[in-house]
């Protein structure tokens, strides 16, 4: 087996030092030699190192930089192999197996390496869940075997842990010792590496600790961000206008699609249809079928999965996404999909997404009027980086919880829903309930929904107040919630003891449309009409929001129409007309609007005679 040359810089760091080799040492069986080029530590570091039989050690009586203390190691090196590492790192099992199949399976590879919790640029950066070291091993071996096999290729490695060919350095040459005591000196060495011909690679398999800027915090703020400034000018200097190409894919993002079906023989056709040609992956998720869905899943993948299902739709959506396999994950469900001009704006996203995006939010088009227009709709982070490790919570309308960089986007997801068990999800909640569970704040909303929706109104009453009075959900859950108690109320013929909760929504958030067609809709049934032309004016003043479901007819025709009805009523003519025809803007083939236009048109001209 062919060996390879660890090389190590310490700068005092004792501690640090000592934990980096701890690790080479437990989670490394390959044939290995480790230098360690000491940049003049005055602490421990020396005594230490000087009692290490193991070492390879290398002194220098001042801090001779990065750059010069590396080419120094690369002149006492005996390996095949050449791995430069940081002495803040903490390396995992396997960590340098998996480094070294890379070069096998892609034998133009020049450098490799690995992924880590603290590392600049997007491609080698992922959350870490552990908050202690002693959890890193568990983290990194789950990590691995996500991501078994799997590599991207890059225009840039940081210099933290960069596994090189002896010969790649023979043919390009040491570290550019002009880079003084270090930055930017690695972004320069990939750079001649990929001139020459070789690809860089991310072994996205192999995840390593990284402390972060331990050494260069030595320096001090003012001295540090010298340093930068300096060595930036110079890496300008040298690569001119490509010098910030190094951050730019080299090929495309790849995507995995991850569906979740149960008897969807109806639809999922017209899903993949849409999306097949835009992903690279697909994994469907059968919970259960009995029609044929296997059977038509099979025509557009082989990566259909079996999942039991256990009344928890995360842990479905979890499993999931545990079976993907691309850089970012697209989820569905089998009765969404994409239209022709949608489709067109994905295509379009992906050729222009970059790793720094950890998830890009979607509308989510759920209802439509008789013109086609959107009526109800609601963001959802549709596409999301999978190395972050998102996960979904909730057994019933699951969410999935993201964080980071999050694109905003145009892309449309279209919902076209089939008849499914109405009170499946009404089930589960009161069996968590039986179960002595308590239900999350969340699942309080969703529970009052579903008792709602199956004209439960009371108890959906009493779970709502609850929901609202701890103060613990999401806002726009809040404003619903308040909505829905006056909508309860009204069904029960009680609208005047549930009106004080629309009043009551402006303590959250400031009027929205939805909010102000409701209050306009109870004046207008009082016969108070001015009170009602107040509160539907407010809605055609209002813009829809950015997050949160959204009812559109409350923003656009809804309050015009009525409006319309207000001004009849007290035979405002001319107003009730205009109205009527800012209505027709967004509904021109509607029988009552239409009808409307002929009817005051007539009342008009009787006026004007």
């Amino acid at each position: 087996m062919k060996k390879t040359s660890i090389i190590i810089l310490t700068h005092n760091e004792y501690e640090q030092t000592k934990r980096c080799l701890d690790g080479i040492r437990a989670h490394t069986p390959e044939p290995i030699e480790i230098i360690i080029v000491d940049n003049g530590s005055t602490d421990q570091t020396r005594a230490y190192l000087n009692k290490q039989s193991d070492l390879n050690v290398i002194y220098n009586d001042q801090n001779e930089g990065f750059p010069k203390g590396c080419n120094q190691g690369i002149q006492q090196a005996t390996g095949d192999y050449l791995l430069f590492l940081n002495n803040d790192t903490v390396v995992t099992p396997q960590w340098l197996h998996y480094m070294l199949d890379v070069f096998e399976r892609h034998p133009h590879a020049g450098i490799v390496g690995p992924m880590s919790n603290h590392v600049s640029g997007p491609f080698q950066s992922i959350p870490a869940s552990y908050r202690e070291l002693t959890d890193l091993d568990h983290f990194a071996r789950s990590h691995s075997a996500q991501n078994r096999g799997l590599v991207r290729e890059v225009k840039r490695l940081t210099g933290i842990c960069m596994l090189v060919r002896k010969e790649v350095i023979s043919e390009v040459g040491f570290f550019d010792e002009q880079f003084g005591i270090g930055t930017y000196e690695d972004d320069d060495f990939c750079w001649r590496v990929v001139e020459k011909g070789y690809s860089l690679f991310v072994a996205l398999d192999v995840f390593i600790h990284h402390e972060g800027n331990t050494t260069f915090s030595q320096l001090g703020r003012e001295t540090l961000a010298q340093t930068l400034q300096r060595n930036q000018q110079l890496f300008q200097q040298k690569w001119g206008n490509r010098a910030d190409d190094r951050f730019q894919l080299v090929s495309p993002i790849t995507i995995s699609l991850c569906l979740i079906v149960k008897n969807e023989e109806e639809v999922l056709g017209r899903c993949l249809d849409s999306i097949h040609e835009l992903v690279d992956e697909i994994n469907i998720i059968d919970t259960g079928s009995t029609d044929r869905t296997k059977e038509i899943a099979q025509y557009y993948t082989e990566r259909i999965f079996d999942f039991e299902w256990i009344d928890d739709f995360a842990a479905a959506r979890n499993y999931a996404f545990d079976q993907a396999r691309c850089e970012y994950i697209l989820w569905l469900d089998a009765d969404d999909y994409f239209t022709a001009e949608n489709r067109m704006r994905f295509r379009q996203l992906r050729k222009q997404l970059d790793l720094s995006v950890d998830a890009v939010s979607m509308p989510y088009e759920l209802s439509y009027d008789d013109d086609g227009n959107v009526s109800f709709s609601v963001r959802r982070h549709r596409l999301v980086k999978r190395l972050n490790g998102y996960r979904w919570h909730g057994v019933v309308h699951e969410y999935l919880e993201v964080g980071g960089h999050i694109l905003q986007s145009d892309v449309a997801v279209r919902h076209s829903s089939v008849e499914h068990d109405s009170d499946r999800n009404l089930r589960i909640y009161e069996k968590q309930i039986q179960n002595g569970q308590t239900l999350s704040p969340r699942d309080q909303y969703y529970y009052g929904n579903e008792l709602r929706e199956h004209q439960k109104f009371e108890e959906a009453i009493e779970i709502y107040q609850c929901f609202i009075t701890e103060r613990a959900g999401w806002v726009e859950d809040t404003l619903s919630a308040c909505g829905y108690i006056y909508d309860c109320y009204q069904a029960l013929d009680r609208a005047d003891e549930g009106v004080s909760y629309l009043f009551h929504s402006f303590h959250y958030a400031p009027p929205r449309g939805e909010i102000c067609c409701r209050l306009g809709y109870y004046f207008m049934n009082k016969d108070q009409y001015e009170s009602a032309i107040y509160w539907f004016t407010a809605a055609t003043q209002l813009e829809p929001p950015d997050t949160g479901f959204v009812n559109m007819d409350c923003y656009t025709w809804l309050p015009h129409i009525q409006l319309c009805v207000c001004y009849d009523h007290i035979r405002d003519f001319k107003k009730a007309y205009e109205h009527n025809e800012q209505a027709r803007q967004y509904r021109p083939k509607d029988p009552s609007v239409l009808h409307n236009k002929a009817y005051f048109e007539k009342q008009l001209d009787l006026q004007n005679t």
